[in-house]
């Protein structure tokens, strides 16, 4: 069974972001096709139970996995397609929650990125940050005289305060800097026709990026506890007991 109503042209240009999007469509269309699928009279035995091969299931899985391989995505979506029946089930459940986890990670990885705190950490200080807002007083200064159009130069206004917002935090990430610096550069180049000081005042700008911004050391990442179970437990005493000389 192929899930044929994916919209393609909606996933995002990244990784990550595109599988929450493709995730979602395909978990759309398995839900609606479950329904379908149960309410079927030859798929349950005469008490009500779900006796047919889990096509929905194995579709999605299979989808998924497709998309982890041309993505190169770094999750651990186990095959599961050799086994049958109920053992089957499971191991689609937990392979759906793991899924749920990713969907959910990358997801909030999104929202951080857009907040400016994902990424290699680093900031720039005050003096520098002077020193950048003072540079792109001057784009502005040049763009305001250069620039007639008024659409295009209130682009490149808007483009210049995102990236002043970003310098003026206490801290940021390289990606989320390089990528206003980015929206800047390419936003200017569209709109505006005497580019050289405005490419001078630019690369002035990234020099003090390179040079004046430090890194900011991260604490350790804590290790999650895991919950003991009573099999674990009791495999631990069996094990002390092993130890003890009499």
């Amino acid at each position: 069974m192929i899930f044929d109503n994916i919209d393609y042209s909606k996933l995002p240009s990244s990784g990550e972001e595109a599988f929450i999007e493709f995730e979602r469509q395909l978990r759309h269309e398995y839900n609606g096709t479950v329904e379908y699928d149960r309410n079927v009279r030859e798929n349950t035995d005469m008490n009500g139970n779900y006796i047919g091969s889990y096509a929905p299931e194995r579709a999605y899985l299979n989808s998924i996995m497709a998309f982890i391989d041309e993505y190169n995505l770094d999750l651990d979506i186990a095959d599961c397609g050799s086994l049958r029946g109920y053992e089957f089930y499971e191991k689609f459940e937990e392979l759906k929650a793991k899924i749920g986890y990713a969907v959910t990670r990358f997801s909030i990885r999104k929202h951080r990125i857009g907040e400016g705190t994902v990424g290699t950490l680093i900031y720039i200080e005050s003096s520098y940050k002077a020193e950048i807002g003072s540079l792109l007083e001057k784009i502005r200064k040049i763009v305001n005289q250069e620039v007639k159009d008024v659409k295009k130069r209130d682009h490149i206004f808007s483009k210049i305060a995102s990236l002043q917002s970003e310098v003026d935090r206490d801290q940021t990430t390289v990606d989320a800097l390089f990528s206003r610096m980015l929206d800047l550069s390419s936003t200017i180049g569209e709109s505006a026709e005497n580019l050289e000081p405005l490419i001078n005042l630019l690369e002035r700008i990234k020099k003090v990026f390179w040079d004046k911004s430090n890194k900011v050391e991260l604490l350790p990442q804590k290790e999650r506890q895991k919950l003991i179970t009573k099999e674990n437990k009791s495999s631990e005493i069996d094990e002390f007991e092993d130890e003890i000389p009499f």
